[in-house]
């Protein structure tokens, strides 16, 4: 009996490239696939052998809020792990939690590093798996990237000018008293002057761009607020407007971008190892100290600047600025950039084949929450997508079933340009 592998995604933009790829080669296995979001999975196949691959799980919330459909006994369920370097006041949260997490799952490690946090946080090594990070292999797949020409022509820049990169990453700064609250009562509690810290490192943020537009009028900078959270692009609008060369552009995977720019400027996004993996320039900008006060690794894997004058000096230096990163301390976090994490990540895929013994025995007890879940799903199903979005039930664009199939098959993202857009 061939195992049905159903991938769970959060972030279309993020995560879909890895996807295609992963889905390409089960495709090729002739192993069946499903791409769920997490936020709207099915049962699954009643009595089916499935391998469920969730893009993150925290704790028992996360198996009430997803999982609630049930029918997991006898299914691998598998913890991506999308979030696993972090700032140490997070750990608590981002580290899995509960009985289902340490006794029924399967966790992926992108190294050495996240594995022995597992190991210290009480999952047993039987149950880790270090796979590497998905999205690196991305890099290595230029088919599944839009050309220089192609985004130049979709967004009005100009290709033979120097395109500067700016992952924004200023979530926290955006903060709400009720999701502090939230945050904390899931033991996410920020360390003091956490939110007030990036607060001023946005701000600065902002005045170091404004200073590489006005320094650099040939260059076109592209700022890319983050694709999750409480940051939105509309809160840098103002910005754009005031100067010419300076383009608020979010859309698409920012592999297209990272592959196109001259350099990339990160806050502590992890986009800063994306570069890396891709070979482009990439440098880190901390107008204050904050990974030590924290505890960050990005900051201490690139070089980081405290200065605009620095950052202007190495802009100035491009193409070749030479800039030197700690690779020792990147292969503790991620070990593998081979382009090979896909084929790792399918060796999971071949023990569930195996029927190996990692199955779920015990599916979690429902809470009373997932019991008022399971009854509004079953009769709100058959209303159509429309009518369920305005009720706030699974309101998440699917990709369109036979664009998406030619995307897998022909491992390329066209076919699913509007959707992407």
């Amino acid at each position: 009996m061939s195992t049905l592998v159903r991938l769970a995604w959060e972030h279309t933009h993020r995560e879909l490239l890895p996807a295609l790829l992963f889905l390409h080669q089960l495709s090729r296995r002739g192993i069946p696939w499903a791409l769920e979001h997490v936020a709207a999975l099915s049962g699954g196949r009643p009595g089916a052998r499935e391998l469920l691959l969730l893009p993150f799980y925290y704790d028992e919330t996360d198996t009430d809020r997803y999982l609630f459909r049930g029918g997991l006994r006898g299914k691998w369920v598998v913890n991506l792990a999308y979030e696993q370097m972090h700032f140490a006041c997070g750990r608590a949260y981002l580290l899995p939690d509960g009985p289902f997490a340490r006794t029924q799952m399967i966790h992926c490690a992108w190294g050495p590093r996240f594995r022995e946090l597992l190991l210290a946080h009480g999952i047993p090594a039987e149950r880790i798996r270090v796979t590497g990070h998905l999205r690196f292999d991305v890099y290595h797949h230029p088919e599944l990237l839009l050309t220089r020409a192609e985004l130049a022509a979709r967004f009005g820049l100009d290709p033979d000018r120097p395109w500067i990169l700016a992952p924004y990453n200023f979530n926290m700064a955006y903060v709400t008293r009720a999701n502090l609250r939230d945050l904390a009562a899931r033991r996410y509690v920020l360390a003091p002057g956490f939110v007030e810290g990036t607060a001023r490192a946005r701000d600065a943020f902002t005045v170091m761009l404004r200073a590489l537009c006005d320094a650099f009028p040939g260059h076109e900078v592209i700022l890319r607020a983050h694709p999750a959270g409480y940051e939105d692009a509309e809160q840098y609008r103002a910005e754009a407007a005031r100067r010419a060369n300076l383009k608020i552009i979010c859309v698409y995977d920012i592999a297209n971008w990272i592959n196109q720019a001259a350099l990339t400027i990160v806050w502590n996004s992890t986009s800063g190892m994306e570069a890396m993996v891709a070979g482009r320039p990439v440098i880190s900008y901390e107008p204050e100290p904050y990974h030590e006060v924290f505890d960050y690794d990005v900051n201490r894997i690139l070089p980081t600047y405290r200065t605009v004058a620095e950052v202007l000096d190495v802009v100035s230096r491009l193409p070749d600025p030479g800039l030197r990163y700690d690779w020792a301390l990147f292969e503790r976090w991620y070990q593998h950039r081979d382009g090979k994490n896909i084929e790792r990540l399918l060796a999971l895929v071949d023990e569930a084949q195996a029927d190996g013994p990692y199955a779920v025995e015990e599916p979690p007890p429902p809470l009373w929450t997932a019991r008022w879940r399971r009854a509004l799903d079953t009769i709100t199903r058959p209303l159509p997508d429309g009518a369920r979005k305005v009720l706030g039930l699974r309101g998440h664009r699917a990709p369109p079933p036979g664009a998406l199939d030619a995307a897998v098959r022909d491992l390329t993202p066209k076919p699913l340009d509007q959707f992407l857009a």
